[in-house]
């Protein structure tokens, strides 16, 4: 119950980890929680909320939470371990070790150290994609980035009579949609907006889903002013141009909400340098080429999801990378899964 708990707070949690929690009395699930937005209260904090709010003491009680509570005190929140500690919860039960070294192990030894009984239970599997992002942050400094395209069976992602967009069927469009929901932002070059006028939203059946943010490379901001994706009332976008683009163009855009960032270079690691600085977790790249050969170039990619459908294109398309060094770039990666989807085929490398 609390790995469905935590997963409600992906995309919605900043920098944040991820996580979830519940409070058991006399067998008995008394208050649950997840960390729900940045600067926010923890998953702890919510369960013991939740369940003071229905008139239980967590006196005595039992908590189980996927990610080690916190201890530090540099942060918009107080430590959780204080809340654990004064509200008389007698045991501890969590899946994850907090990677963050101002914590790691020390909310732990905390907690052991004012007569509470702490205990970690082994489900890593479960737990996989979850803080994927948080994980990211602290290893790499930079958001977990994954690679999502479409190509026919000879690696082709488009011509001039087919974009990207419609290679695939129904069923795999609409997989690639749903995908959406797990991240922060997505983000693609110009001449997709130019070529496939994308909205670049999530738009599944989930309400709850909060929108991630559509990142554009522009450097010229050859953008039309009428793109769809301008007109996202729930997410406007971030547009990332070079210094020498029109400052005509730059007042209109701001004029409309859309952040604008000016690039001395255009390229992925400077990206993903705001992006960390603005708190986004999971970027998810959709392209086009050019876009996708550079993240490949640059090496910053964590995770590849490549849609292959059953159609061949041939020499008149455009190819999924550049050079041979980006595909051996592919090679040095493991293949995760295979599945079907619709009638394409979604393989999973990382």
């Amino acid at each position: 119950m609390a790995i469905s708990l935590a997963k409600k707070g992906i995309n919605k949690t900043g920098s944040n980890p991820i996580v979830g929690a519940i409070i058991v009395k006399n067998n008995r699930v008394i208050g649950k929680g997840f960390h729900s937005d940045f600067g926010g209260d923890h998953a702890e904090i919510v369960a013991i909320k939740d369940a003071e709010s229905k008139g239980n003491s967590v006196k005595g009680s039992t908590l189980f939470v996927t990610l080690e509570p916190c201890c530090h005190t540099n942060k918009k929140t107080p430590p959780c371990v204080n809340a654990i500690i004064s509200k008389g919860i007698k045991q501890v039960y969590f899946l994850e070790y907090d990677i963050n070294p101002k914590v790691n192990g020390n909310g732990v030894k905390k907690l052991e150290s004012n007569k509470i009984k702490v205990s970690q239970i082994n489900l890593k599997n479960q737990l996989k994609e979850i803080n994927r992002g948080f994980e990211s942050i602290k290893i790499n400094n930079r958001p977990f980035v994954t690679l999502k395209i479409c190509t026919s069976l000879d690696s082709k992602i488009y011509t001039n009579q087919i974009s990207n967009n419609s290679i695939g069927d129904e069923k795999q469009r609409k997989h690639a949609n749903d995908i959406r929901k797990n991240y922060d932002a997505i983000l693609v070059g110009i001449n997709t907006i130019i070529k496939d006028n994308p909205k670049l939203n999530y738009r599944g059946k989930n309400i709850m889903v909060k929108q991630p943010t559509p990142i554009i490379m522009d450097s010229n901001l050859r953008i039309p002013i009428e793109s769809n994706v301008l007109k996202n009332k729930s997410q406007k976008p971030i547009i990332f141009c070079a210094t020498s683009a029109p400052e005509k163009k730059i007042k209109i855009l701001e004029s409309n909400k859309i952040i604008i960032i000016k690039l001395k270079k255009i390229s992925p690691k400077n990206i993903l340098k705001h992006l960390l600085r603005l708190n986004f977790q999971r970027l998810l790249v959709e392209g086009g080429g050019s876009v996708f050969s550079s993240f490949l170039k640059e090496n910053l990619w964590d995770e590849m999801l490549i849609y292959y459908s059953k159609i061949f294109i041939g020499k008149s398309g455009l190819g999924l990378c550049d050079t041979m060094d980006e595909l051996n770039k592919i090679k040095e990666k493991k293949i995760d899964k295979i599945n079907k989807i619709g009638n394409s085929i979604l393989v999973r490398i990382n």
